[in-house]
């Protein structure tokens, strides 16, 4: 029996096939930069092929800091491509008419997101139209975000993989495990091109040295966050006795430190409830449909921050603010 997340993934995927399909000009592709830098004409054309939306704090911030992660160096004329829109003919003339193409970053290397028989991960590129790429091709800070447990990639994925590589003048991964687990699925004479690249929103503090003027008269701050999306895979099924469990280690902090619950995504408000049955004082920020300046200032403030999604360690660590982990991925 299919369980309800998978189920409300196909529903989205269907939702989201349609919506390109009728309303191909309403996808969020081109983005306002963090930081204004001049632009000449002749600057080389990169395409961009990420994940652009406003609905998951690190979502929001990834595209931003990947293109101000080269821009710092050289000028670029950048063209946003979701990472989820089929590479038709359409868009694969649009990918050849760039003097190179990035991917990247995000946990892009997951199988239920945008589920599809193209190429088994986020990128909805065939295997045949990955072939007639002919322009330089990267890939940056990219995640390996399947869970503990979670099924394992469809066939399709391995060719995929397989040729992406070998076609690709770098493959950098955000992460150890992501490299390793990478490297499982492709033949030995190519593991020499998977590198480490750190996610650039841990460089948020050399990207941009705007460091935040905190009123030091407030009380010390802990940031919590916790993930709700494929809970089962996350917390097995101990995850109410979990979330219990942070929820009482929250009151206790209270005594000495003021509380914010930080919501990347609208479904992270499902720990309000926890908090409250603990009787834990505490605010809440929204860190989801907001600008990216907005998600930058808000983690530069907490004493410490708490976190179970990846951007809740990786953000704040950025921004040198003090992280502890709630492992779960």
């Amino acid at each position: 029996m299919p369980t309800l997340q998978t189920i409300l993934n196909q529903l989205y995927w269907i939702k989201q096939r349609a919506s390109y399909s009728l309303f191909p000009n309403r996808i969020l592709e081109e983005i306002d930069p963090l930081k204004e830098t001049p632009i000449p004409p002749e600057a080389p054309h990169i395409g961009h092929i990420a994940m652009y939306t406003t609905g998951n704090a690190g979502d929001t911030l990834l595209p931003l800091t990947v293109r101000d992660a080269f821009t710092r160096e050289n000028p670029i004329n950048w063209k946003g491509i979701h990472a989820h829109r089929v590479v038709n003919q359409r868009v694969l003339k649009t990918l050849q008419e760039q003097d190179g193409l990035l991917i990247g970053g995000g946990g892009l290397f997951l199988n239920d997101t945008n589920p599809n028989n193209l190429s088994g991960w986020q990128w909805s590129c065939s295997l045949k139209t990955l072939e007639k790429i002919n322009r330089p091709l990267a890939v940056f800070a990219v995640g390996y975000n399947r869970f503990r447990g979670q099924k394992d990639f469809k066939p399709i994925f391995r060719d995929h993989l397989q040729l992406l590589t070998e076609k690709s003048v770098f493959i950098g991964l955000r992460n150890s495990g992501s490299i390793q687990a990478i490297k499982s699925y492709l033949p030995a004479q190519l593991h020499a091109k998977v590198r480490y690249q750190p996610c650039p929103t841990t460089l948020l503090h050399t990207l941009y040295s705007t460091p935040l003027q905190l009123d030091s008269t407030q009380p010390p701050t802990i940031a919590i966050n916790t993930a709700f999306d494929r809970l089962e895979l996350r917390l097995g099924d101990q995850y109410a006795y979990i979330l219990k469990q942070i929820a009482l280690a929250c009151k206790q902090l209270s005594q000495d430190y003021k509380i914010v619950y930080y919501a990347h995504v609208k479904s992270d408000y499902q720990m309000i409830p926890y908090l409250e049955r603990a009787h834990v004082p505490h605010s809440i920020v929204n860190l989801f449909n907001v600008p990216a300046q907005t998600i930058i200032k808000a983690y530069q403030k907490p004493s410490l921050v708490i976190g179970m999604r990846g951007h809740a360690q990786m953000i704040p660590f950025g921004c040198t603010t003090p992280i502890l982990s709630l492992i779960s991925h």
